[in-house]
């Protein structure tokens, strides 16, 4: 690579600190999933469907007499599965005349924007995917849909609150993702200010960001702008994550974790992410001398515990 060129914005490092910025806040799914760094493509991971009270083999604590050995109990083992990551990606060209503008490097970071952007959306499309798969179905029944004036968004959280809530599992809803027309009717409902039966229902809401704060259950109601069909709700516990993100780095292509630059309190700030399977690479196209830079995430996500998950329409 000639120094001082914009060849040196194409090097496996650099792009990835480019890409991460504009794809980490878009990466909704992260803090509702355990990471697990993989050596290898294929893994195992394990699955409870009984959970500790549902256990058919699930004893009492016995009487123990002092200076005896405490009697042994069975219990039934979590269920092991096999899967492996998968990689998926794209690739964009990069003109020739890019590369030797001075000029060109606002242009290579337009790129890196539109790729982390593209990464981010499909990457949340997948997880999302897996997560509604391999959900429970509540057995609830919400009073209507958000979009008409018999719907009781309160009393619906507060049924999926209680489906959440099983004997020996440790799941409670913390959070609930619908779609873009879902929560701004919700906010319509929860903002009204006559005093009619309807009008109470947003009395405790809170409002922040992208997110509501429901009363009573203090469920976060979170905005899904794609992946999502009008009329459902996911709910999870972002205390007790029922999923796993497998992924695998190819150190050929990827880095372990990547350092980055993101503001902070209005300050820029440096950070440093583990790298959860996302690769680059780039090479000139003998005929044209364009640039082809590829992109690509190596990763699966699972669900562990469906119980954890409630996903189902009415709303």
């Amino acid at each position: 690579m000639v120094s001082g060129t914009n060849d040196r914005f194409l090097q496996k490092d650099v792009a990835l600190r480019m890409v991460y910025p504009k794809m980490e806040p878009n990466l909704i799914w992260l803090d509702f999933f355990t990471p697990i760094k993989e050596d290898s493509s294929a893994f195992m991971y394990m699955t409870d469907t009984t959970g500790v009270s549902g256990d058919t083999k699930k004893k009492k604590a016995a009487k123990y007499e002092n200076g005896g050995q405490l009697p042994e109990i069975d219990f039934s083992q979590p269920t092991t599965a096999a899967a492996a990551t998968e990689s998926k990606g794209f690739s964009l060209r990069l003109p020739r005349k890019i590369i030797r503008e001075k000029s060109g490097a606002a242009a290579i970071s337009d790129y890196y924007n539109r790729a982390g952007f593209i990464l981010a959306e499909a990457m949340n499309t997948e997880i999302l995917t897996a997560l509604t798969g391999g959900a429970t179905t509540p057995t609830w029944s919400p009073a209507a849909h958000w979009g008409t004036t018999d719907a009781d968004p309160v009393t619906d959280i507060i049924g999926l609150a209680e489906q959440m809530e099983r004997e020996g599992y440790p799941f409670r809803l913390t959070d609930a993702f619908v779609t873009k027309a879902q929560w701004y009717e919700l906010i319509q409902i929860v903002t009204r200010k006559d005093s009619s039966a309807n009008g109470m229902t947003g009395i405790g809401a809170q409002i922040t960001g992208d997110y509501i704060t429901m009363p009573y259950t203090g469920t976060k109601i979170r905005k899904v702008v794609s992946g999502l069909t009008d009329s459902y709700i996911l709910g999870v516990d972002q205390n007790n994550p029922a999923a796993e993100l497998h992924y695998f780095v190819d150190e050929a292509y990827g880095s372990a974790t990547v350092r980055y630059q993101t503001m902070q309190d209005d300050k820029p700030t440096w950070k440093s992410e583990p790298n959860l399977g996302i690769h680059f690479k780039s090479y000139e196209e003998d005929d044209t001398h364009d640039t082809i830079m590829q992109f690509w995430y190596d990763f699966k996500p699972v669900v562990t515990q469906a119980y954890g998950l409630l996903y189902d329409s009415g709303i």
